[in-house]
């Protein structure tokens, strides 16, 4: 167990907005860590009004000087997530959730991961679901996005422009190097309070991209997320596409734009991907899906347009 005194390698940043009822658990996961190199725990209380603060300072004294409790009154977790960078002292910042338990080698699969790849600027693992409960036939994995889980597979790959996918920062470590050089995570996108489809973690791997930089899905590094129960239902599924539409047409992605013929402000094949869906949820609707999910999935398609419609017009 380090000091105080030590300088960390890695500095775990936690953030949370009235997170009690969950928190305790993450961190006692983030200090059962074994054989890792010397980290510190940064949390970051963002404007809870609960006893978050309290849960945190109960575990003091077991952390050794390790762990640190910050606070971000500005509400939404790129500001709180920008503060834990700014705070950190580690080469490597790893980023982790209130809901999230990571295992006993997190740490020290993270350091040795980066290690291992010097040309890697990022990496992120699985983000598996504890369900509350048994889930929906619906609820298959191309639907864990507004769940906040991830698993891209068991083989280990490359993340960059050519093979865009996102590794969300329930389960993510940058060089600090990395966030010199292209920015902390941007508020302009981000989740406040219980807003939903949020894409400040998308926003933050396009510019990684347009740096011609590159991350790394590594399976190893799996962890898992307590799922909301609220989330497990279709009408949360719609909102949140609605909300990722809003967002990601914030975001103004050139392959989102780059379009011949644009109505009001919105690119005219996302009109075409509207009718597309509407026609296939009709379909589905007189004949029946295939699976329980290829109809809702078109349906939810539909709610994203509608999102990035609404955000234009506005």
């Amino acid at each position: 167990m380090a000091d105080s005194a030590t300088v960390p390698v890695v500095s775990v940043v936690l953030c949370s907005w009235n997170g009690a009822a969950r928190i305790g658990a993450a961190i006692d996961a983030l200090l059962d860590q074994h054989d890792a190199p010397p980290h510190e725990l940064l949390i970051v209380d963002n404007a809870s009004t609960d006893g978050t603060a309290e849960v945190v300072a109960a575990r003091h004294a077991r952390a050794g000087g390790r762990l640190r409790l910050l606070h971000e009154a500005r509400p939404g977790v790129s500001h709180a997530r920008n503060l834990g960078i700014r705070e950190a002292r580690g080469e490597i910042v790893a980023f982790t959730d209130d809901d999230v338990r990571v295992g006993p080698t997190w740490v020290a699969d993270v350091a040795a991961t980066l290690a291992a790849h010097p040309d890697t600027a990022c990496v992120g693992g699985p983000v598996r679901p504890l369900w509350p409960s048994e889930v929906a036939a619906w609820l298959t994995p191309r639907h864990w996005a507004p769940l906040g889980v991830q698993d891209y597979g068991p083989h280990a790959f490359v993340v960059d422009a050519s093979r865009p996918i996102c590794l969300i920062s329930a389960n993510l470590a940058v060089r600090r190097t990395v966030l010199r050089r292209i920015g902390p995570f941007a508020p302009h996108v981000q989740r406040v309070g219980r807003g939903i489809g949020s894409t400040e973690d998308h926003e933050f791997l396009v510019r990684l991209w347009a740096a011609q930089l590159q991350g790394r899905y590594e399976p190893a590094l799996r962890v898992e997320a307590e799922v909301d129960p609220a989330r497990l239902t279709q009408r949360y599924h719609r909102a949140w596409h609605f909300g990722h539409g809003r967002h990601i047409a914030r975001m103004r992605l050139d392959t989102m734009e780059r379009s011949r013929r644009r109505v009001l402000g919105v690119p005219g094949h996302l009109y075409r991907q509207f009718l597309r869906d509407l026609a296939a949820r009709g379909r589905a609707a007189v004949i029946g899906p295939r699976n329980p999910g290829d109809a809702f999935a078109h349906e939810v398609g539909l709610w994203f347009v509608a999102g990035y419609v609404r955000e234009r017009w506005a």
